[in-house]
């Protein structure tokens, strides 16, 4: 007689009762054509297995040999068989832990969404779920944010900047849950690991090519940088440039505005009202400096003859702009890839993972300055 645990082999056991469902399987309800739909165990009885194979079958397709599994994919795909993933997740602790989550701020920005795609692709290929819950850089919401993902139980994390609150952070400290802090790499240590470039390098970077062609009145435009250690480590780079240049100017050449294009348009207007010698606009991100290249062209303003413009980012659309964008290059894509590979190498138990994994960047001198 097989056993009904077995992977290959096994008899599906008494059916459920006409009103009722196995634990991790969908409950039975009629779809649109009037046809009842299948539960797991009745999968099972006509794919001539186990419903415990038709649940490794399902969560754990390796553990399966090639043929029990192309037999029941057959009557799932022919019966329309829909998993009740929340049942299942909380029926077996091993699906729960193919779950990574990040948290992403509530605007997610392009160089975000690459990331983001760069994680789910590499998930993907890696057979894990990535759950996104929406945080913000206040400590309140991160706190929250990052409670919500546990509570998923995932196999690990990866946050978008160095958690700040407290109580979040020591809940991580003192967890088993593997973490990556991703894009800063630079201010504070990591819980476990850090995944990113150094914003700092990349602004300082900036800063001292646009002083190196002969710029000298260098405004420095960037969204709130209240808690948000990425643009905080840019402004701190600009601002060590100029010093290491020896271009020391006020305060009055940065500003904060909202990361749109308007807030863009809106920082050359203040800038060029606070200081008519202004040459040239370093932005903190290129949605910023295409507002920026706008309102220089509703003005009639030369770009860079009357005034220069740079970004950060190099978005698709930053080549195409006239002039053509001079800005940062970030391989966002690629780094959301190697922080699932990081954190996939601490969970099969690799030793001696660096702590810290920097990601290069490269100027891309084009004409708008």
């Amino acid at each position: 007689m097989a056993d009904k645990g077995s992977d290959d082999s096994g008899e599906a056991g008494s059916r459920p009762s006409e009103g009722g469902a196995a634990d991790g399987e969908t409950p039975k309800r009629r779809s649109p054509k009037g046809q009842q739909r299948l539960g797991m165990r009745e999968i099972a009885r006509r794919a001539g297995v186990a419903p415990m194979t038709v649940s490794r079958a399902l969560a754990d397709p390796d553990k399966v040999s090639p043929e029990t599994r192309a037999r029941i994919m057959a009557v799932v795909e022919r019966e329309g068989f829909i998993r009740n993933q929340l049942a299942s997740s909380m029926s077996s602790l091993k699906s729960r832990r193919r779950i990574i989550g990040t948290m992403v701020p509530p605007l997610i920005n392009s160089g975000i969404a690459e990331q983001v795609q760069g994680m789910s692709d590499a998930c993907h290929e890696a057979g894990y779920q990535l759950l996104l819950v929406q945080g913000d850089f206040d400590r309140d919401a991160e706190d929250q944010a990052i409670r919500a993902l546990l509570g998923w139980q995932p196999a690990g994390l990866i946050l978008q900047a160095f958690v700040q609150a407290p109580g979040a952070r020591q809940l991580l400290e003192d967890g088993d849950v593997a973490v990556v802090e991703i894009s800063e790499v630079r201010g504070r240590d990591p819980i476990d690991m850090a995944v990113g470039v150094s914003n700092f390098d990349t602004a300082h970077a900036m800063t001292c090519h646009l002083v190196d062609k002969g710029y000298r009145r260098i405004g420095f435009v960037s969204t709130p940088a209240h808690g948000n250690d990425r643009l905080q480590q840019r402004r701190i780079g600009y601002r060590q440039a100029l010093i290491d240049r020896g271009h020391v100017y006020p305060a009055s050449l940065e500003i904060e505005v909202p990361i749109t294009s308007a807030g863009g348009a809106e920082a050359v207007s203040a800038l060029v009202a606070r200081d008519a010698a202004l040459d040239v606009i370093f932005c903190s991100s290129d949605t910023l400096a295409i507002g920026a290249v706008q309102e220089c062209h509703r003005r009639g303003w030369a770009i860079p003859g009357r005034l220069a413009i740079a970004g950060y980012g190099d978005v698709d659309l930053a080549a195409q702009l006239y002039p053509p964008l001079t800005t940062v290059r970030v391989d966002r894509y690629g780094m959301g890839r190697l922080a699932v590979d990081q954190l996939l190498k601490r969970l099969r138990g690799e030793e001696n993972l660096p702590r810290i994994v920097p990601v290069g960047f490269s100027i891309v001198d084009r004409a708008s300055a």
